[in-house]
């Protein structure tokens, strides 16, 4: 069959789409400050409009998270269409090693359906969220079980089921590592090497990068790497039912199945006070998301979105950095949606031309600034007051175009090199960083720092005042740090 590389583009006002609804959704992300990293609409199969926002850029893979998740439900789809499996079998039957004792109690009842829908009985989410790091190193999340070792799997099962499966719904993405396992040992391949000629390849999608858990098998709740356009061919498939290219590659039946209501997700006591998530209480299906206006959805942490719209033959793929997640998708329906209804204007409009280049400029963090040093000096040394980051003392050193930002600590000097205008690329330890400097006025220098494949990043806002310098140092991960350091000039 023909592997599709990359997706047909078209205007959107030709797919009945105006290009004014696509712009004012652009505008409302900027003005909130919604940060999107990739952003790609579809309509009747056409890319109408992309954007990334620098230093990200569509050829690089974005972390996904746990829109990892809607990936591994395929899976699951590929192994039922090909006899491997059945959704009622005992999940206790795929690990006869674990059949015994206390594991037999939590789990004798729990099938493969309860793994696919939440509805394992659990009332914690059995792999939690942790993260390590030092000062402005990019913190990758960990995930840390119920066992020192890190065992999800041993650690699901021991876990205590205190509901009776399949009649409570939370979610769980120890649930979906589970449900990878099962796959792995039914198929004797990692959950990559299973997809990669039933989904990959035929999609056009590079082998992506998929995380290991300590003993091995790729984490089926989390860890997928994704180009913008593969999360967008990913939605395209949804919508044509399993067909890619005239060919069926997975069953329709199972595609309806995965992303139809299949259990109610609503909380049955809503904490106090805690707003609540519309479009993550609309029902839950085979690993993925149901939305308002007939839609669903996989998404992942921090604004990864495959968003799917049967009735208006439209996919929206978006990866992101952000922690108001239903804000983005209320921005969906208040610009996007609409954008699909409105009768059309001519073909070539001005509104057409002022998207494109929305499109063409988009950038984070605060542009423009001083065009000049507002210093007489070049360089900056401060002797930093105790912290419990253990940072002793901070440089900072200009020229042309470039900043050089320098800390030290207990383990030595480090440092940044920030372009001034453009973003200069920083290897570390293997990783690349992306690294911009502004001038916001005379006595405020601030300075961001982007892994181009993470969600995560770091702030970093000087405030000079005299021969002080306040440090706000603000890092975006499951755990939000904000850290201020105080100092004083060096003789």
């Amino acid at each position: 069959m023909t592997v599709t590389k990359s997706l047909p583009r078209s205007k959107p006002e030709k797919q009945g789409v105006s290009s004014s609804g696509i712009l004012s959704f652009l505008e409302e992300i900027e003005q909130r400050k919604l940060e999107l990293h990739g952003f790609m609409f579809l309509r009747n199969g056409h890319v109408l409009a992309e954007g990334w926002w620098k230093p990200y850029h569509p050829e690089i893979p974005h972390a996904v998270y746990s829109l990892t998740k809607s990936f591994t439900s395929l899976a699951v789809g590929f192994a039922v269409q090909e006899g491997k499996l059945t959704l009622d079998q005992r999940v206790l039957a795929f690990f006869p090693e674990m059949d015994h004792g206390a594991v037999s109690v939590n789990i004798g009842a729990m099938s493969i359906r309860h793994l696919l829908t939440m509805t394992t009985g659990h009332e914690v989410d059995t792999a939690r969220f942790g993260a390590t790091g030092d000062f402005l190193q990019h913190m990758t999340a960990a995930r840390v079980g119920d066992r020192s070792d890190r065992d999800y799997v041993r650690g699901f099962m021991e876990h205590p089921v205190t509901k009776t499966p399949g009649t409570y719904f939370l979610y769980n993405s120890g649930a979906s590592h589970v449900l990878g396992a099962i796959i792995e040992r039914v198929t004797g391949s990692q959950l990559v090497d299973y997809l990669q000629p039933r989904l990959f390849v035929p999609l056009g999608i590079d082998r992506p990068a998929w995380e290991e858990a300590p003993q091995g098998e790729n984490t089926g709740g989390w860890g997928l790497k994704l180009c913008t356009e593969d999360i967008a061919k990913f939605g395209q498939f949804l919508l044509n039912k399993g067909v890619w290219n005239g060919h069926r590659l997975i069953s329709a039946e199972w595609i309806e199945q995965a992303v139809s209501r299949q259990v109610d997700n609503k909380p049955v006591e809503p904490q106090e006070g805690q707003p609540i998530n519309i479009d993550w209480i609309q029902g839950y299906g085979y690993q993925f998301w149901r939305c308002r206006h007939n839609a669903y959805r996989g998404d992942g942490a921090f604004g990864q979105y495959c968003i799917v719209l049967p009735d208006q033959d439209a996919v929206i793929a978006m990866n992101g950095g952000l922690r108001d997640m239903q804000g983005v998708i209320d921005a969906v329906w208040r610009h996007l949606l609409p954008s699909m209804n409105e009768p059309l204007p001519s073909m070539e409009t001005v509104e057409f031309d002022q998207l494109a280049s929305k499109l063409a400029s988009l950038e984070l963090g605060e542009l423009g600034g001083l065009e000049n040093l507002p210093w007489d000096i070049p360089h900056k040394r401060y002797s930093i007051h105790s912290n419990e980051q253990g940072v002793q003392r901070i440089g900072l050193t200009f020229t042309e175009k470039r900043c050089v930002f320098q800390w030290w600590d207990a383990q030595g000097e480090h440092q940044w090199y920030a372009g001034i205008g453009d973003w200069n690329i920083n290897n570390r330890g293997g990783d690349q960083v992306a690294v911009r400097g502004v001038w916001l006025d005379r006595s405020r220098f601030e300075m961001y720092v982007y892994p181009p494949d993470s969600p995560h990043y770091d702030r970093l806002t000087f405030q000079f005042q005299g021969n002080e310098v306040s440090l706000q140092h603000e890092h975006l991960s499951f755990i939000p740090l904000k850290h201020e350091f105080i100092g004083v000039e060096e003789k």
